[in-house]
């Protein structure tokens, strides 16, 4: 190993790694996810309409219009305009987690190989798989993620220099973090608290800092919305937009935790049980919820990352004593609330709404890697088999194919008129036929009442998933459809599209 190599920052190589690896996922996932074309058809409406459009359309337009903007840059298509997006905060992402790796490392009580330590970290962050697997999704995640954490940085480094130079990058990223997701401002209030963690600074040296940060974020905030009034947006009204989206959550909730009385008591209990123990279902769902968060911490890590965190812990290799690690738990406890009362309101989680929470404790990890590669020679080849397992794991897909999709897709340019009727639960293949205006709205959801409510000779294209193959074979038995073509030809079905017959 050349020492020029060694005298490099490491970041910047694994910056360029970063933005290859984006690359690799773009090229070997053509098809887009779900939320991406409702990002597209922001963008779209921005383009068309302009910016109060835009966020009309959809609250959280932030990241849509960095998508716009690019494509008004470079010219490329939506689409490669948002992986375009992705590579670069992929590649901020990976910088930072470097850079707060470093400096905990910095601040640590016993010294180490920087330069050892910072490599270990570019690859924990570039292979850990929940992360990387999301590299080619269009989504909104990554970039709030990637800010916050670099707030997070100018906390570590409070107290070393110029506070008010960091208070104010805190202010400015967790801002830049709630333009992507909203929930961000929870760490403009709480972020500061972390402060009160640095046992290197007295007490009242602590609490003057963080209410000097805190005032310093709620004055940028106050700026910022008042220059958004200027611009003509209502910041609080898009704001409240936003929060609407739980209302019927909220709602929900409140009716089913009413005792006796919820329609998921007798759901759960049957009608008679109901009455003697539905005063229990909240802590009936409660203990299911908690299940579920579990479940999904643990897909949120992956095994060999939760068993490598588990170890630091136990041995202390995982720096859980050094301050500026602990203000790092604090974020990861924000993250853990905010997860928490998603939960507790939607009674669903995504894995990735577990990612705040995961990479943030994942900043343990090269320090526990980096203690037991100082062992023997059999933790070594240990440690590099479960380096390649995860590379593996992060970036090579092994999910079903798409192809019969895209297939079903050309297939209905091909064969049918521009206007032909087509109902579809594949939002891929609703924008990518152009027989579907608004693609955004298609549900994957499909129920027999759709079927139902088709007008004679639309075209039903249905991926057989979430139990339609079964609502299809009911319709069939009444012959209200008739097949017209399955994907992949010759084999076992996956897209279907069948024509709605009269009544």
């Amino acid at each position: 190993m050349s020492r020029t190599w060694i005298n490099n920052d490491v970041r910047w190589w694994a910056i360029a790694a970063s933005l290859l690896l984006s690359l690799l996922h773009a090229l070997l996932n053509p098809m887009p996810n779900v939320d991406a074309f409702t990002y597209v058809r922001t963008a779209e409406v921005y383009l068309d309409q302009g910016l109060f459009a835009a966020f009309a359309w959809y609250p959280s337009a932030t990241y849509p219009l960095l998508i716009a903007g690019v494509h008004q840059l470079t010219g490329v298509n939506l689409f490669v305009s948002g992986q375009i997006i992705n590579a670069l905060i992929y590649a901020l992402l990976t910088f930072t987690f470097i850079t707060l790796v470093m400096e905990i490392r910095r601040r640590a009580a016993t010294a180490g190989e920087t330069d050892r330590l910072a490599l270990i970290a570019a690859i924990t962050v570039l292979v850990f798989p929940q992360l990387n697997e999301y590299r080619y999704f269009l989504i909104r995640d990554i970039g709030a993620i990637a800010f916050l954490l670099l707030g997070l940085l100018q906390l570590m480094r409070v107290g070393r220099e110029r506070w008010l130079r960091h208070a104010l990058l805190f202010g400015l990223f967790t801002l830049l973090a709630a333009l992507f997701r909203a929930e961000a401002l929870v760490y403009l209030l709480l972020g500061p608290c972390a402060l009160l963690l640095n046992t290197r600074l007295e007490r009242s040296s602590r609490v003057r800092q963080v209410l000097g940060i805190l005032a310093v974020a709620l004055l940028l905030m106050a700026v910022a919305i008042a220059a958004s009034r200027v611009a003509g947006m209502d910041f609080p009204a898009v704001l409240e937009r936003v929060v609407a989206v739980y209302q019927p959550f909220i709602a929900s909730t409140t009716e089913s935790l009413d005792g006796i009385n919820s329609p998921i008591s007798e759901a759960v209990f049957g009608e008679y049980a109901a009455d003697y123990s539905g005063q229990y279902i909240a802590l009936f769902l409660v203990t299911g919820l908690a299940a579920i968060l579990v479940l999904k911490l643990i897909t949120g890590f992956g095994i060999p990352a939760l068993l490598l965190i588990l170890q630091g812990l136990r041995t202390g290799s995982a720096q859980q004593s050094n301050p500026a690690m602990r203000q790092a738990f604090l974020y990861a406890s924000i993250a853990f609330l905010i997860m928490l009362a998603f939960l507790l309101l939607t009674r669903f989680l995504s894995t990735r709404y577990t990612l705040m929470f995961c990479v943030t404790l994942m900043l343990m990890a090269p320090f526990v890697v980096d203690a037991l590669w100082q062992r023997t020679r059999a933790i070594r080849s240990l440690l590099l088999l479960v380096l390649l397992y995860c590379s593996v794991d992060a970036h090579i897909s092994f999910g079903d194919s798409k192809e019969s999709v895209q297939q079903a897709s050309d297939w209905l340019v091909a064969n049918t008129p521009a206007d032909a009727a087509v109902v579809t639960n594949s939002t891929y293949l609703a924008y990518h036929s152009k027989r579907v205006s608004e693609y955004d709205r298609t549900s994957r959801y499909i129920d027999q009442e759709t079927i139902l409510n088709a007008p004679f000779g639309t075209l039903l294209a249905f991926s057989l998933d979430r139990d339609v193959d079964a609502l299809l074979e009911h319709s069939l038995e009444f012959r209200r459809i008739e097949l017209v073509r399955s994907f992949p030809e010759g084999g076992e079905p996956e897209f279907v599209i069948y024509r709605r017959l009269g009544n």
